[in-house]
């Protein structure tokens, strides 16, 4: 069989669907929340000169009020424009946004100053904390948990603490054997000496501090007491996994005491920290802006989005004569049309997000609002395509517009995926909530004699009395997902 290559020309119809850059951005917008639509808007006004900023309008300074975030513009005398045209032809663009941004903004550079000076700094973490603790310690305090030390020895230890420092985790813990820090280490020092540094690092704040596992650092808690623990010491050693079982009456028959005695240590070592190191560092807590304002108003609930805000965005209007008036300048007016058309897709979608988002939002709150009147127990099952054939949008719309996004309620600031949720199958064909399941578990878990708690089967038959139809496994599920300890673990003694 021979094969020949060569170039062809053929013709097909094929049907392509594209997104235009309206609609692009359109669902960009819709999927930002309140915080970052806000940021979108500020970059834009810098890297867009035609547009600015408006003032509003008596009608939305009313309590209540909601309005555009852009107004029409109101026409003014139009100005030259050839000069400036000319100098960012020289310019870059990023030049240009730079030195506008300072000079427009001058009046609001001192609040935005303001606001990033009270904003909250990173974080101490607990490297950081222990090497500052490390070196405000003095020689007496150092000999009296290692003895007498000479000058060499005060400083290599300090650097060896320091290294150790850098080995411990956010948990607390070291995470390498001496053995493994020594050969890292360039200096190779002696085991002995890393040990003497381990010992100082552990005797600082907080507490168990530089443990190698959970023993070792509930047992360097205990030794901070000068009171002795030997039960404590006793359990923790040898019959911590016992204890996290709750099988205390084991415990209690391999030391040979009673279960009082178990109990009080018990008591004791529930009161240590396992995980020391978390008191530093973390993240900070992050800010949350509600983009919907949920109203009570004579019984019923009506939904505002908040534009309080949004910028009071306008097309300038002496670009827009001068667009019109451009014709003799096909670059300028190419330039002008870029910027307008990229201003108005702005303007449109920012109305369309707010307007959608309202649209769904009041859909929301009247399906749930059994939920916002009496608590989570009264959440209906709901899911997204419901609510997309109500609003009359397609079900990735009501994906993008609630995304990140926040609802102010009586009940509180509740994330808009609250409001959606599976369910369980009841015997008269209708279905509960899973959170309102879930809240049923935790009541009847709550109320349970705790010498003798519910095990999954018994709360599948407790549900099943309020005809609410649930697998053994799915209630573990749901329990597991709550923390919720099993019957074995949950029994009192």
């Amino acid at each position: 069989m021979r094969m020949e290559l060569g170039f062809s020309q053929h013709q097909a119809i094929r049907q392509i669907q594209t997104l235009s850059p309206q609609m692009y951005m359109s669902m960009e917008i819709l999927c930002l929340n309140s915080l970052d639509l806000e940021e979108r808007i500020d970059t834009e006004l810098e890297n867009n000169e035609t547009l600015e900023l408006t003032e509003k309008t008596k009608s939305e300074e009313l309590p209540g009020s909601e309005a555009p975030v852009a107004s029409e513009p109101v026409q003014e005398p139009a100005e030259s424009f050839e000069k400036h045209f000319e100098d960012w032809q020289d310019y870059s663009r990023e030049e240009y946004a730079t030195s506008r941004s300072v000079s427009s903004y001058a009046g609001d550079k001192d609040e935005k100053l303001e606001a990033l000076s009270n904003t909250e700094g990173r974080p101490t973490s607990l490297q950081e904390h222990l090497e500052e603790e490390l070196h405000l310690l003095d020689r007496s305090e150092f000999e009296h948990i290692l003895g007498k030390v000479t000058d060499e020895e005060l400083s290599q230890i300090t650097d060896l603490c320091v290294d150790i420092v850098y080995n411990i985790d956010n948990r607390g813990y070291l995470m390498y054997s001496l053995e493994e820090i020594q050969s890292s280490l360039e200096s190779k020092p002696s085991l002995v000496a890393l040990g003497k540094a381990l010992r100082l690092v552990q005797s600082l704040d907080p507490p168990g501090v530089g443990g190698r596992d959970l023993k070792e650092c509930l047992l360097l808690q205990l030794h901070r007491d000068k009171q002795q623990y030997p039960v404590e010491e006793s359990i923790i050693r040898d019959h911590l996994e016992e204890l996290g079982h709750n099988r205390l009456p084991k415990i209690a028959k391999a030391l040979g005491i009673s279960m009082e005695e178990v109990k009080e240590a018990v008591e004791t070592i529930v009161s240590l920290n396992p995980l020391p190191g978390k008191l530093f560092g973390g993240e900070a807590a992050s800010f949350v802006k509600p983009d919907v304002i949920v109203d009570e108003v004579e019984g019923h609930y009506e939904v505002r989005v908040d534009f309080d805000y949004l910028p009071r965005l306008q097309i300038a209007p002496h670009y827009r004569d001068l667009y019109k008036t451009s014709r003799k300048n096909p670059e300028l007016k190419q330039y002008l049309k870029k910027k307008l058309d990229s201003a108005e897709w702005l303007l449109a979608a920012v109305r369309q997000r707010q307007a959608t988002l309202r649209r769904i939002a009041q859909e929301l709150v009247d399906i749930q609002k059994d939920f916002l009147d009496h608590g989570v127990s009264h959440l209906k099952p709901l899911k997204m395509v419901e609510v997309a054939e109500r609003v009359g949008v397609h079900v990735s719309t009501i994906s993008r517009a609630i995304s990140g996004k926040y609802m102010q309620t009586s009940r509180g600031i509740l994330s808009m995926k609250t409001f959606f949720t599976g369910g369980a199958s009841k015997s008269d064909g209708t279905t509960e909530a899973r959170g309102s399941v879930i809240q049923r578990i935790k009541e009847l878990v709550a109320n349970e004699d705790k010498a003798n708690p519910l095990s999954d089967i018994d709360i599948v038959k407790r549900l099943a009395e309020s005809n609410i139809k649930l697998s053994r496994r799915t209630v573990t599920k749901y329990r597991e997902a709550e923390s919720i300890a099993s019957s074995r673990e949950r029994r009192s003694y």
